[in-house]
């Protein structure tokens, strides 16, 4: 049923190169150490390790692991004070204008706020190093710049307007291609969308991006257009005047009004292809924030993400008003070869100062075909250098670490829900199970989500039981609940690290863990996404078309858009630094504990009366 959903969270943004089909349930690869006893639930009397074969270190007086009813937050997308805005801005390298994402010519999908970045590339690794980055020289410290705003429209618009994919569209539309184009998103948001708007709201935000256009520099040097400041004015007061006579019904009359609006711009100078454009951007703009429309790519398809390999340097980027600031270098990159890091900005590329750039278009500096070298100026704290880097093909992982901590928990560190996770983690966990895993911390935090069908494989890989998510929309096929039924579950003792910017899948796996009462969860409040997005290709225009099509509910039936999920340990992040992980080592004591080795007995027994019952009846 989910088999072409991907759930997003919020933050990173991924492109595909191809078509991926369903993620199904992989079989567990066979232990290599005969003597290794079984991690599975395969027999009555397999509970897992026995209470005394771990060290019980006792957990905070205020750790419980009662399933007593919690107090939800109830609020609208943001956790605390987290600013959604800041969280979309990570996301724009790749996607549409405003809102970008993943594109995959026959794919639906699901996209979260995603809270990690977008990476350049991927895969294969060539012979040859790149050189490490040295500084030249040291500067004067300056305070860190403040959380920005949420976009206004004429911020969007701006954006919009420097987006090379956006340009390029519009400058090949013709007005009936144009046409075709906004009949088709609307036909698909009357249809598919979980809570369309009226047609009157959709006209009214359409005029609404086009008056503030009109003015705006960018889209007049992108539309090769300047009409003079008084015909400008004119114009936009005639369409101000127009939208306030309205009283739009319909499909029929949203169109008559846009060809209205057509004409009023042609009399201008202005390519009137542009007001369809601009009724297609109002319209998505008065749904939720992660519906949006998703130019192409030039070659006419969008780079990479949940696949598993990338061509580039391996960085991971968000906008910094110096230029581009790296979130993640990705191991076995260029990037990482030159010994780049978490923190520091690229201030120019090739020459080209990109402060003050937007983001996708700063992006485009960066990329380029494999073997090509490109230049980056970067400033590391108070130092300032430079480092060529070669841009080749490198493996992108899902699981980025895996190891052993102290007492037997081991540890696995789950960057995205991507097509391969599921495998990867598959082996890393025998892995682990063969150096003597006695209890797992699993490290979400940051993990913005991906695939929806990879969130309910791996949730099934440790329930025995029990739902694991449902999805409800406006049509069947989005009405759907997932229940564990993998056969070979792992019994081991279970903590999950979350933070607030785990999301979507990630807070799918979370949920179905916490409330089936098979481990705890440990870290911040998550980010609270809780809808699942469907990618529909468009057929009028190369491009696409991202809509929310169902919300998803946790094991519990609770709702988890703008709520998430709340941790039965709350450790905070701002505590965190480059030696010190106070909520991994809450996580570590949490797993050696003798009441999170009872949960995951619990759970075994649970299944097994369950088993019981059904031969009973």
């Amino acid at each position: 049923m989910f088999a072409n959903l991907k759930v997003f969270p919020a933050v990173r943004r991924v492109v595909m190169l191809s078509l991926f089909g369903l993620m199904g349930v992989l079989s567990l690869v066979p232990a290599s150490d005969a003597q290794s006893p079984s991690p599975f639930r395969n027999s009555a009397a397999d509970f897992g390790p026995a209470p005394g074969s771990i060290t019980n270190a006792p957990l905070p007086s205020s750790f419980s692991v009662d399933r007593t009813p919690r107090v939800y937050d109830r609020g609208k997308g943001s956790n605390g004070s987290r600013d959604p805005s800041a969280l979309k801005e990570r996301l724009r390298p790749f996607l549409g204008a405003e809102e970008d994402d993943d594109f995959s010519p026959s794919l639906p999908a699901d996209f979260r706020p995603t809270l990690e970045p977008i990476p350049f590339g991927k895969q294969v690794v060539p012979a040859g190093r790149n050189e490490e980055w040295q500084p030249r020289r040291t500067l004067p410290t300056t305070p860190a710049p403040a959380t920005k705003p949420q976009l206004s429209v004429a911020e969007k618009v701006a954006k919009r307007y420097t987006d090379p994919r956006v340009i390029r569209i519009v400058q090949q539309l013709t007005p009936q291609a144009g046409e075709a184009l906004y009949l088709e998103v609307s036909q698909m948001i009357d249809n598919r969308h979980v809570q369309p708007t009226s047609y009157h709201d959709r006209v009214q935000s359409g005029l609404e991006h086009l008056t503030v256009a009109l003015q705006t520099p960018s889209f007049q040097q992108a539309m090769r257009t300047r009409p003079s400041a008084t015909t400008t004015r004119a114009l936009q007061q005639d369409l101000r005047d127009y939208a306030n006579q309205l009283r739009v019904a319909n499909r029929s009359q949203s169109v008559d009004v846009m060809r209205t609006a057509e004409q009023m711009v042609a009399d201008a100078g202005v390519n009137p292809a542009v007001v369809c454009i601009e009724f297609v951007y109002g319209a998505l703009d008065t749904l939720d924030q992660y519906s949006m429309f998703i130019a192409p790519e030039k070659s006419g398809n969008s780079a990479l993400g949940l696949k598993g390999s990338m061509v580039g340097i391996g960085v991971e980027l968000e906008s910094h008003p110096e230029g581009m600031k790296i979130l993640k270098v990705l191991p076995g990159g260029p990037a990482a070869e030159a010994t780049l890091r978490r923190g520091d900005i690229i201030t120019a590329v090739d020459g080209q100062q990109v402060g003050g750039v937007e983001l996708s278009r700063a992006a485009d500096l960066i990329a380029g075909p494999m073997g090509s070298t490109v230049k980056i100026d970067l400033k590391r704290d108070t130092q300032i250098g430079d480092v060529a880097l070669t841009r080749r093909s490198f493996k992108v992982s899902s699981v980025s670490e895996v190891r052993m901590e102290a007492n037997g928990v081991g540890y696995i560190k789950l960057d995205q829900f991507g097509e391969s996770s599921a495998k990867e983690m598959d082996e890393a966990l025998w892995k682990l199970h063969n150096e003597g895993m006695k209890s797992l911390v699993f490290d979400l935090r940051g993990n913005p989500g991906g695939l929806l069908t990879t969130a309910i494989a791996l949730s099934d890989r440790f329930l025995p039981s029990g739902t694991i998510v449902s999805t409800k929309g406006r049509t069947e096929a989005d009405n759907s609940e997932e229940v564990a039924q993998f056969s070979n579950t792992w019994k081991t003792p279970l903590v999950v690290l979350i933070d607030h910017d785990s999301a979507s899948a990630s807070e799918i796996f979370a949920a179905a863990i916490q409330e089936n009462g098979r481990g705890v969860i440990v870290g911040e409040k998550s980010y609270g996404k809780g809808t699942v997005q469907t990618l529909f290709p468009m057929q009028s225009v190369p491009s696409a078309l991202r809509l929310t099509t169902a919300k998803f509910y946790s094991p519990e039936g609770r709702e988890m858009a703008g709520v998430g999920v709340n941790p039965d340990i709350t450790i905070k992040s701002v505590d965190r630094t480059a030696d010190r992980d106070p909520a991994l080592q809450a996580a570590v004591k949490a797993a050696q504990d003798q009441k999170v080795i009872d949960m995951a007995t619990r759970a075994r027994s649970d299944r097994s009366a369950m088993r019981v019952l059904k031969v009973a009846a």
